[in-house]
C-alpha cells in the first residue's frame, strides 16, 4: 500500500520504523508538528517523529494547521490508500480522514474504550491497572471513539513506570500495525460500546505535585505514572526534587509527614507519609540530572528530620 504516516512523539517512531524496514509498504509522506521553541533559550525544535524522518530521508511535512485547504490538496495528489496516525496531536478533520480509500486509523495506547484522551499510559498507572494494551481505531469526529480495528492486552510489570511502559507500548504497537497491514480485511470494524468509555487529560503542572500527607500507597502510583518523565516532585527547601523511583516501606513514623526519617548508606533515604514510609531511590533536583538519591545526598547534605512538603 501507499501510506501517508502522521504522528509527533517518540511513541509514533516504532511503529514508522516497522514500516520502513519490515514491510513492502510505501511511505509516500510523513506529517509531523511544526518546530516549537524549547528550552530556556527558546530554540526551534522538530518533533522527535519529524527528526527520525529527517534522518531517514522520508518526505516531511509540518503544516501549521493539517486541515487547510492547502495541506488538503497536497495529501490529496498523493493518491495514498491509507493515513496511519500515531500521536498526532491535533484534530484531523473530515476532509483529511476522507481522502485514502481505505480512511485513516489511529494507534492509541489503551483498550478503548477505557482511557480516551491525552494521557492513557499515566492513567492506567494512576487507577494501579494490572492490563493495558493497544488499540487501532477508525478515526471519526470524536477523540478516540471510532470503530476498533485490532486490539490487544499488554500486561503492566509490578513496578513498572511511565517511561518504560510507554517504550514497550510503542513496540506492541507497531507489532499490531504490522499484524492490521498483513491482511488489512480480515478485520471488520467494531464499534465501541461508548457507555463504557473513560476520559484522560492532558498532564498538568499541578497534577505533578506529591502530597506527603497521603499514605505510601497513594504516592507510589503517581511517582510511577510520572516517571522518569516530567517527574512528580516535593519541595526541599523551596525547591522542586523529582521523585523517580522510590518502594514502600511498611513501618510508621513519629515524624510529620514528609519528613526525611532515615539516610542509607549508597541506597538513598526515607520519608514519612500519611501512613507507612516511602524510601527513595533516584532523584533529580531542579537543574541537575537524574541521579541516586544517594548522591544527592552528598551534594545536599539533606539531614533527618528535614521536610520534604
Amino acid at each position: 500500500m501507499r501510506l501517508i504516516f502522521a504522528g509527533s512523539s517518540e511513541f509514533a517512531i516504532p511503529a514508522l520504523e516497522m514500516l520502513i524496514k519490515h514491510t513492502n509498504h510505501e511511505i509516500a509522506l510523513v506529517i509531523s508538528q511544526p518546530a516549537r521553541p524549547k528550552g530556556r533559550n527558546r530554540i526551534l525544535e522538530d518533533t522527535p517523529l519529524a527528526r527520525y524522518a529527517i534522518e531517514s530521508s522520508l518526505k516531511l511535512l509540518k503544516p501549521e494547521q493539517i486541515n487547510s485547504i492547502d495541506t488538503v490538496n497536497t495529501l490529496d495528489a498523493l493518491g495514498a490508500d491509507l493515513l496511519i496516525t500515531a500521536s498526532y496531536g491535533a484534530f484531523i478533520g473530515k476532509k483529511v480522514r476522507e481522502l485514502c480509500p481505505l480512511g485513516a486509523i489511529n494507534l492509541h495506547p489503551s483498550l478503548l474504550p477505557k482511557y480516551r484522551g491525552a494521557s492513557p499510559i499515566q492513567s492506567a498507572l494512576l487507577a494501579r491497572e494490572s492490563i493495558t494494551g493497544n488499540s487501532i481505531f477508525l478515526l471519526e469526529k470524536h477523540m478516540d471513539s471510532g470503530p476498533i480495528l485490532l486490539q490487544e492486552e499488554l500486561k503492566i510489570g509490578d513496578n513498572e513506570n511511565y517511561c518504560s511502559l510507554h517504550d514497550r507500548l510503542a513496540l506492541h504497537a507497531a507489532d499490531l500495525l504490522k499484524k492490521l497491514l498483513s491482511d488489512f480485511d480480515k478485520y471488520p470494524p467494531m464499534a465501541q460500546d461508548h457507555n463504557l468509555a473513560t476520559y484522560t487529560q492532558k498532564i498538568e503542572r499541578d497534577d505533578l505535585k506529591l502530597d506527603p500527607s497521603l499514605t505510601a500507597r497513594e504516592l507510589l502510583p503517581k511517582i510511577r505514572a510520572f516517571s522518569f518523565e516530567p517527574g512528580a516532585y516535593l519541595l526541599f527547601r523551596d525547591k522542586p526534587l523529582k521523585i523517580l523511583e522510590a518502594e514502600l516501606l511498611e513501618e510508621e513514623s513519629d515524624l510529620p509527614p514528609g519528613s526525611i526519617t532515615e539516610i542509607i548508606k549508597n541506597e538513598g533515604f526515607c520519608i514519612a507519609t500519611g501512613k507507612y514510609q516511602l524510601k527513595i531511590r533516584i532523584v533529580q533536583a531542579s537543574g541537575k540530572k537524574i541521579m541516586p538519591a544517594s548522591a544527592w545526598l552528598l551534594g545536599s547534605r539533606a539531614e533527618v528530620g528535614e521536610i520534604l512538603k
